[in-house]
């Protein structure tokens, strides 16, 4: 359900890319938590003794929990819209736009896919071996940098506004259930 919520906000309200935004920003976050010591809870050694682990509270604790939210919110408003996006830039009426479109989702596709790859060994190799403040960097850095890439098009984009209320469209979907 929150899904479907995120869908409607950043398709009808926001912009599409305002969740890459927000990823950035959560990205960010918790590169800094993991960074500074002052945030991070008191060492332990959990093999030794489990009892001599402190949990995080206060502030850290909060700052932890707005990154964490904020990348999930973020991270299905981008998979909510990115899609639609993708479709919206070709003309349905046109056989060879239709042939793009069909293209365009096959390398969606491919990238979603090798993007997943690539973060389950180089971005988990350098949170072991460097350090999770690097791993988050590394991360919110590639996001910027598509962000820009994206942003350096976006007078060429075909943007269809929703028209309507999407309170409306919502109960159509419920209602066809």
């Amino acid at each position: 359900m929150l899904t479907a919520t995120e869908q409607v906000v950043s398709a009808s309200y926001w912009f599409k890319f305002q969740g890459n935004n927000l990823l950035v920003q959560a990205l960010g976050l918790l590169a800094l938590q993991a960074y500074l010591p002052s945030l991070h809870p008191p060492p332990c050694n959990i093999e030794a003794e489990l009892s001599n682990c402190e949990e995080v509270h206060g502030f850290n604790t909060v700052i932890l929990h707005i990154g964490l939210y904020t990348w999930a919110f973020s991270e299905g408003c981008i998979r909510a819209c990115t899609p639609s996006l993708g479709a919206d830039q070709f003309d349905h009426e046109d056989p060879s736009e239709s042939r793009q479109q069909s293209s365009f989702f096959n390398w969606f596709t491919f990238g979603i896919s090798l993007g997943g790859f690539i973060g389950l060994i180089l971005i988990v190799w350098l949170e072991n071996y460097k350090g999770w403040d690097i791993g988050f960097g590394v991360c919110a850095l590639l996001i910027l940098h598509g962000l820009l890439i994206v942003a350096t098009g976006l007078p060429f984009y075909r943007n269809q506004v929703p028209e309507g209320s999407p309170l409306t469209r919502i109960l159509q979907v419920i209602n066809l259930n």
